[in-house]
């Protein structure tokens, strides 16, 4: 049974560590994620419409121009003689609204504010990617950290029962202190391929993520590092209000019903219209007896203004305004809610920040600790002065202290790619990931 396990262990390493793994750097990541993930192609897909719409052809100001043909053809019978009559008019006609209000101007200011609004939609869904990218790859550094150190308690824990063995054979070792051994022995070997089990689970996240294949396996070069750089909170909310992206994406929408507003106001004033076309008439009496045919063309061409002004709707302008200030007024409130939360949150991740930090100091020497610990009761087992069960206690806190360290790691990371995201900064951060 150890030897099945033994296999089963190296082919598990063999797996996790093989050559035909592609190397992937957090970098290299974020690059094959801005490119291919999912939601992000999505978004830039409507900042591409908002594109197509912001032109002054989506307006009232350009000018329409139609053609038109038709071609009729009536059969007349009667007691005299019998004719048919043919009709072929083409038409050219030219709608222009000289004046309409300004609502031209107003609406072409207004899809300029939405395709602002559509890029600052796609620099959320950004700057939400790299965080995603940031976290699951780091995760997947964590997990792959957590499987090394529950191979390193097996390989302990092996040796341990090895030796129990060893000394239940010269005498010296009872049944029950074998038998604790290898029970311990056997948890650590399923505690092991159940992490190795998180860690693929860890790496189809990223995948996904990223939006390559599911069974993409990669050899991660970057290593699970942290970066504990002293932050401001004064300097974090002045970058908040300033770079914040849903915040700035909130600004547009209030100027966006503002120009709704303007619009309704526009609906008062009167319309111009230039209307001039040209049209061709060529019409022929063709008859059945003896009567000579007729044919004539004549052409028609004409100018003209058309002035219009609604005096009186049922108040219908008025309400439309009313209601264009209520939204703007909503919108002023939801302003100053997003503002108040998004303070509210800084304050907690700047706190949760801080005291990742000081959980990471301590757990960094509570691992440093717990490893000496390890190496002398090693030491202590092999001379007697201890017992087994005195080491395997010894061997828990070692690997409760080691995960303990990787994950104050990964928290302290979390916490400060929170605080790039919601300062804006994160995609100042990976500037050269965007560049490419």
């Amino acid at each position: 049974m150890r030897r099945a396990l033994t296999i089963i262990i190296f082919g598990v390493l063999v797996l996790v560590n093989g050559n035909s793994q592609e190397q992937l750097s957090l970098s290299d990541a974020i690059q094959i994620g801005l490119k291919n993930n999912y939601d992000l192609q999505i978004t830039r897909n409507k900042e591409k419409i908002s594109d197509i719409n912001n032109t002054w052809g989506n307006t009232s100001i350009m000018p329409s121009l139609d053609f038109s043909l038709t071609g009729r053809e009536n059969l007349n019978i009667n007691s005299n003689e019998d004719y048919r009559t043919q009709t072929i008019k083409p038409d050219l006609n030219l709608s222009w609204v000289l004046f309409d209000g300004f609502s031209a101007v107003i609406s072409k200011q207004k899809f300029e504010e939405l395709e602002k609004q559509s890029q600052g939609n796609t620099a959320i869904m950004v700057e939400l990617t790299i965080q995603d990218i940031i976290l699951a790859y780091n995760n997947c550094l964590l997990q792959k950290d957590l499987l090394l150190v529950y191979k390193e308690l097996a390989a302990l824990s092996e040796d341990r029962y090895n030796r129990s063995i060893y000394s239940k054979e010269l005498g010296v070792g009872t049944t029950y202190e074998g038998l604790q051994a290898k029970t311990s022995w056997l948890e650590d070997q399923a505690n092991f391929l159940q992490q190795k089990n998180n860690y693929e689970n860890s790496v189809r996240t990223l995948n996904f993520i990223l939006s390559v294949e599911d069974n993409s396996n990669w050899d991660f070069i970057s290593e699970l590092t942290t970066e504990t750089p002293d932050y401001n909170i004064d300097d974090l909310s002045a970058k908040l209000m300033h770079s914040n992206s849903n915040l700035k994406n909130q600004y547009i929408y209030q100027t966006i019903l503002a120009k709704e507003t303007e619009l309704a106001r526009s609906n008062y004033y009167p319309s111009v219209r230039l209307g001039t076309g040209l049209s061709n008439t060529d019409m022929g009496n063709f008859y059945s007896g003896t009567s000579a045919d007729i044919t004539q063309n004549f052409s028609d061409v004409y100018v003209g203004l058309t002035l219009s002004w609604n005096i009186f709707n049922g108040g219908t302008r008025q309400r439309s305004i009313q209601i264009a200030k209520i939204n703007e007024e909503s919108a002023q409130v939801q302003t100053g809610q997003m503002e108040h939360s998004l303070k509210n949150q800084l304050l907690q991740l700047y706190s949760n920040y801080n005291v990742n930090k000081t959980l990471f100091d301590l757990a960094k020497e509570k691992e440093v600790t717990a490893k000496l610990n390890l190496d002398l009761s090693a030491d202590k087992l092999k001379n007697g002065t201890i017992n087994s069960f005195n080491y395997r206690d010894v061997q828990i806190q070692y690997m409760n202290a080691a995960i303990s360290k990787m994950k104050a790691i990964y928290n302290l990371i979390s916490s400060n790619t929170d605080l790039l995201r919601i300062t804006g900064g994160i995609l100042e951060e990976y500037e050269q990931e965007l560049a490419d």
